[in-house]
């Protein structure tokens, strides 16, 4: 039966995709599982644009949208659609001229030219300056999939967040076992050794000791949590033991202790990945750097930075070298451009493209040079001035006695840091052959803004959070001018056992390029993290202002934000709480406070992830599918001084009204300045950052002036 329209004409095509798609209930609606989680601003999901159906609810209020537009003959003329296009929506877009419009040719134009999306596309992307002019999506100790204590380490975790969108990874690397083969499967290393055959702690044993207590400890703590379980029905949380339900934003339960084992044994002798003076269990440091290999550019060619942490001795350095070269032949940035002078200047964005730059400390006194002991054969890389084939460098080791790890830190930092920022009475050398792949990207121990080491423009100082905010309280202007021109990387400080992200926007705002975050916990920071990479494949411009290249001041302004909430659909709805689902929707701004750019007390938290500063919600509705009354609900929030939209986000979180704590269903996050006009479908995110069908109608009314 051919559909007609209310006027009883045969539809087109156009207009039939337009309905068909948009207006009827598919007959199998479930909620998308996770393809790419969000995060890093690539996430995506199996969605696709011609899946989109607007429920009754929503097409009730576009359907009212619609006869305000009307003239009296109930038809929408040609000027009055673009009049109201521009005027509500603020956007242009290609009309076909016609006297007057249905409903369904309303709908279908909004649609196909993405009139409904509340985030605005990415604009094209300035490749053209140098990259310390860029803020890096980034991720904190990688290879974890879990907590900071006892999570297993896995090659999935940089899949994961390559995938994503990240650009900076990070990857703790210590002795390989020679002696006792490491295998990644906990459970073959939860054997005791015989008592004939006693280990003592060392650097090279540490790994495999650290996994036997893994499966120890993992063994015991799950039948407490049983136990405790069956006897009252509670949870219990890996630290604090805290009864009852958790906020929905924290890690996953299952999360903290239960792991997978991995399937890849680690190769004899080769280093590993975990993290050190922890439970965690180790992944091999060539799986991973396959794994680097394998994703690193799927979904961009934007540059990879690299992280090392490293606790091998010399001669497992020699090793990681052979490795990177290996695997990464043809993509790692191994010697310095004719051009580009590391000494004078750093690269520009797209004189990087497809490459992997390695961020490592620089090597203190040179080492003596020794024969390799790797069983790789003799690599060569491509000189990229010549396009030639050269030799690779000389191989370099230690003497047999390997180094103690680290074992002392600074006053508040913890296992979750970095190091650069580590102190011990031992600290581990770099050989020259490693440090001298750290060209354009090395690590430098901070001291001061005005010590010798901050001259050198491939320079990158790694700080805890709270140094960064000690700093922004007493050297400001100092700091902010050091991050024009050079690198600066903030990492969460050593509370957060539990994966907990700081507050990146904070730092952004101090010119702080890559803010390292845990991506397995979507928590506020991952949220804040989404909205700023949206589309910008891992690296953003600076706004002007924050650039070493211009001498423009930064560009503050006055906000007035209203949002109305109509309806949504397809809400998620939290596991196990399908009955008496009351959805209701807070909306925070996340803005510069005025007294933050003076100083640190006033900063709520002191860098903690902790809400916005100005909140609204709505009254809660009922189940998936929730309608906010014929108006809507509005949000008005008060005119806020001194904000720049490219560092300040508006975030949405759909929460379950509940008699106990409510519990987050969904979410979305934009940032201020790609926030658009008029009524807008906003795309929501589960819990687990799985993009799903679930959206909100809303109306964007922004002035800023």
């Amino acid at each position: 039966m051919p559909l007609l329209s209310p006027s009883g004409k045969h539809l087109s095509l156009h207009q039939l995709m337009a309905m068909s798609t948009m207006m009827s209930l598919p007959a199998h609606s479930k909620h998308v599982q996770l393809l790419i989680p969000t995060g890093g601003g690539e996430g995506t999901s199996d969605v696709a644009a011609h899946q989109l159906y607007l429920s009754q609810p929503i097409q009730d209020h576009l359907r009212r949208v619609y006869d305000t537009l009307c003239d009296r003959e109930r038809s929408l003329t040609y000027d009055n659609f673009v009049s109201w296009l521009e005027s509500t929506q603020g956007q242009l877009m290609e009309v076909p001229r016609k006297e007057s419009y249905l409903f369904e040719e309303f709908l279908a134009v909004l649609y196909y030219n993405d009139g409904f999306e509340a985030v605005k596309e990415a604009m094209p992307k300035d490749l053209s300056k140098p990259i310390s002019n860029y803020f890096i999506s980034s991720s904190h100790n990688t290879y974890l999939s879990g907590n900071q204590l006892s999570s297993k380490s896995s090659v999935d975790s940089y899949k994961t967040v390559l995938l994503g969108g990240c650009r900076c990874i990070e990857i703790d690397v210590w002795d390989g076992d020679a002696a006792e083969p490491i295998a990644s499967d906990v459970s073959n290393l939860s054997t005791s050794p015989k008592p004939e055959h006693k280990r003592h702690l060392s650097a090279t044993n540490l790994p495999s000791l650290a996994a036997e207590a893994a499966g120890k400890f993992s063994a015991t703590y799950k039948s407490v949590k049983d136990a405790v379980k069956d006897r009252k029905g509670l949870g219990i949380h890996l630290l604090g033991m805290e009864k009852g339900n958790k906020s929905s934003e924290s890690l996953a339960e299952g999360d903290l202790i239960e792991r997978p084992p991995s399937t890849k044994p680690i190769r004899n002798g080769e280093p590993i990945v975990l993290h050190g003076w922890t439970l965690t269990a180790p992944v091999g440091f060539r799986d991973v750097s396959q794994t680097i290999r394998e994703t690193a550019f799927k979904t961009s060619e934007l540059p990879i930075i690299v992280s090392l942490e490293v606790h091998a001795n010399l001669e497992q350095q020699q090793i990681m070298v052979d490795i990177m070269k290996e695997e990464w032949k043809g993509i790692l940035i191994d010697v310095a451009h004719e051009t580009c002078n590391p000494d004078e200047r750093v690269p520009r964005l797209d004189e990087l493209l497809g490459k992997i730059l390695v961020k490592v400390k620089k090597s203190t006194s040179p080492t003596p040079e020794v024969l390799s002991t790797s069983t790789l054969g003799p690599l060569h890389y491509r000189n990229p001035s010549n396009n030639s084939l050269g030799p690779s460098s000389k191989p370099f080791s230690s003497s047999s006695n390997s180094l103690a790890p680290v074992n002392s830190r600074h006053e508040g930092d913890s296992c979750s840091g970095s190091e650069d920022e580590r102190s011990s009475k031992k600290k581990t050398k770099i050989c020259e052959a490693l440090s001298n792949l750290g060209i354009y990207t090395h690590s430098e121990h901070f001291i001061d803004f005005t010590a010798k080491n901050c001259m050198k423009p491939s320079h990158i100082f790694s700080i805890s959070e709270n140094q960064i905010l000690e700093l922004h309280e007493k050297k400001r202007e100092e700091m902010f001018a050091h991050n024009r021109d050079y690198f600066m990387r903030a990492y969460p400080a050593g509370f957060r056992f539990d994966s907990s992200n700081l507050d990146p926007s904070l730092f952004w705002r101090k010119g702080v390029q890559m803010v390292a975050l845990n991506w397995q916990n979507i928590d506020e920071g991952m949220m804040l993290n989404e909205a700023m990479f949206a589309g910008e494949k891992g690296w953003v411009l600076k706004p002007p202002g924050y650039r070493s290249d211009t001498s423009e001041t930064i560009a503050y302004k006055t906000l007035h934000l209203k949002i109305t909430i109509y309806a949504g659909q397809n809400i998620p709805i939290p596991q196990n709480q399908e009955h008496g689902f009351h959805p209701y929707v807070r909306c925070e701004l996340h803005v510069e406070k005025p007294d933050e750019s003076k100083t640190v007390e006033m900063v709520e938290g002191n860098g903690r992830a902790k809400g916005g500063e100005y909140k609204q919600k709505t009254p809660y509705g009922k189940g998936d599918h929730p309608v906010f009354g014929n108006d809507g609900i509005l949000l008005d929030f008060p005119v806020v001084t001194g904000v720049l939209e490219e560092l300040s986000f508006v975030r949405f979180k759909v929460e379950n009204a509940k008699y106990t704590m409510d519990s987050l269903a969904a979410w979305a996050c934009v940032r201020l300045d790609r926030l658009q006009h008029g009524y807008r479908f906003l795309r929501l995110f589960d819990v687990k950052g799985a993009a799903t069908r679930g959206l909100i109608l809303i109306k964007v009314e922004k002035t800023v002036s």
